[in-house]
């Protein structure tokens, strides 16, 4: 196993992405690593697969039996790492769901010679759609993790201060990618007044605060994309505005060409997200050219920085709106450099010790 280099990444849902963000830097990120190592496996929660090939796009998938999301994932974690242990060389492990784990998981690495990273996703622990026992419990687990990982990968500048300060010499910054989103050409035309959301139907994504502030401005449509029937919270907030002729309620949407006439055709994207790390579907956002507006808070601005503007609560993002901003993409340059799945996957790879 010395010479050869196996990686295996647990802990999400799987490809191709049926999520979110994990999900997502897997299937576009994934393939590029395998081309230079021996082997990538990625682990997938079968209940979400129909097709449950071995091998998509030169990845090897290994399904298994538990759901990833939800009291589950603490054992799809465990499951998974058994699984793929000793297969591989290195083990990516994607949130720290299985955190009470992890200090097994580095004794049996270690026994096994695996070298053992984890993605420490978005501050958990923070989320209030949590109860203050689960988010005691998930602190505990993002302590765990941390402590019993040889790398921690963090995806945000305005995470590292929550990277434990005896774990911050083995913390490395790693963005998502963007470039894989589908440009339609000819481009179609931008419906006037449109603006368009795509997130998870969550308290911390400021849902209400999306819509109160389109209902005040001048917009004529908006277009939300989420899950909305997965919980009550979703069910009840889609209840409250069904009336409202202006906004369309979608299901999650994963086909390409779909996303990409959503996104092309809208003037504004809204983005609420507050907590947690980069958000995926902000980065893609920057490889179009709406005019994003996004909620105030650290993780968006390191994320967007001078690509957006930023508001506090629904009053401020009505008044944005119906100001006629004059947003153009010559600030998001950087982005098509910065946020790239070959430069992303070249980083995982430096950071497992593979590449230089």
């Amino acid at each position: 196993m010395k010479n050869i280099k196996k990686i295996a990444f647990i802990g999400t849902v799987g490809i191709p992405n049926r999520y979110g963000g994990f999900e997502s830097f897997l299937e576009h990120c994934a393939p590029i690593i395998a081309k230079s190592v021996d082997e990538v496996i990625v682990t997938c929660d079968a209940s979400a697969y129909e097709n449950q090939a071995e091998i998509y796009n030169g990845v090897s998938r290994m399904f298994i039996p538990l759901k990833a999301n939800g009291i589950s994932s603490i054992f799809h974690d465990l499951y998974a790492f058994i699984k793929v242990l000793p297969l591989v060389s290195h083990i990516v492990v994607l949130g720290v769901s299985g955190g009470i784990w992890f200090p097994l998981f580095r004794l049996l690495c270690w026994i096994m010679k695996v070298h053992l990273s984890v993605n420490i996703d978005g501050v958990e622990w923070r989320r209030s759609k949590f109860s203050w026992g689960k988010r005691k419990i998930l602190k505990l687990f993002d302590f765990l993790a941390q402590k019993c990982s040889n790398k921690i990968v963090y995806d945000n500048e305005a995470l590292l201060p929550f990277v434990l300060n005896s774990c911050k010499s083995k913390a490395v910054l790693i963005s998502y990618s963007g470039d894989h989103v589908l440009r339609l050409m000819p481009k179609p035309p931008v419906i006037p007044k449109s603006a368009l959301t795509i997130c998870r139907i969550e308290p911390e994504n400021q849902i209400e605060m999306l819509i109160d502030g389109m209902l005040a401005s001048h917009l004529l449509s908006y277009t939300f994309v989420g899950n909305w029937n997965n919980s009550l919270y979703g069910r009840l907030i889609k209840e409250k505005y069904t009336n409202e002729k202006r906004i369309v309620f979608s299901d999650p949407i994963y086909d390409a060409a779909k996303l990409a006439e959503l996104r092309e055709t809208h003037e504004f994207y809204l983005h609420g997200h507050s907590v947690g790390g980069t958000n995926p579907s902000l980065v893609e956002m920057l490889f179009y050219d709406n005019k994003i507006l996004c909620f105030d808070c650290l993780f968006n601005k390191a994320t967007a920085g001078l690509g957006a503007r930023y508001f506090k609560n629904a009053n401020e993002l009505s008044v944005l709106i119906n100001a006629t901003i004059d947003l153009t993409t010559e600030h998001r340059s950087d982005d098509f450099e910065n946020y790239t799945s070959h430069k992303i996957s070249r980083y995982y790879l430096q950071m497992l010790g593979i590449l230089n």
